[in-house]
């Protein structure tokens, strides 16, 4: 199962085909891509990452990944890459059970934790912003 809806590389998706797929979320999708943008200052780009992960809107600082957001049916996923430290800073300003959950699933690989969380709702969106916080605060 792929972390998005739009995995062929030939069908690059545009905001319309976007909105339609996140549906209901699409507040959701368009608040985090804002702050992510104006207050956070990152730089994003539409990028496709194999079929397996599809195309994802893939937010870096200095050219180096912080976030990616996979748009997904009713939905969509974030996916944060986080240390040990930025973990436990994460931990430590509090995320919910389910985002407990994903980070506990999530596979360890040599540039940190891929850590991929479901949005659909408001809490969805407070925890991406915990684990971009503590991606951003702590190197």
């Amino acid at each position: 199962m792929s972390k998005g809806i739009f995995t062929e590389k030939g069908s690059k998706p545009d905001n319309s085909s976007i909105k339609k797929a996140v549906g209901q979320a699409w507040d959701n999708w368009m608040n985090l891509n804002e702050f992510l943008a104006t207050t956070l200052k990152l730089k994003s780009e539409l990028k496709f990452y194999g079929v397996n992960y599809g195309w994802a809107i893939r937010y870096a600082k200095s050219g180096k990944s912080v976030v990616a957001l996979y748009p997904d049916k009713d939905g969509f996923t974030a996916q944060v890459i986080l240390k040990c430290p930025q973990l436990e800073a994460a931990y430590a300003k509090g995320v919910s059970a389910a985002t407990k959950d994903a980070v506990n699933r999530a596979t360890d690989f040599k540039e940190g934790r891929w850590v991929f969380v479901h949005v659909d709702t408001k809490t969805g969106i407070d925890d991406v912003v915990t684990l971009v916080n503590a991606r951003l605060s702590i190197k």
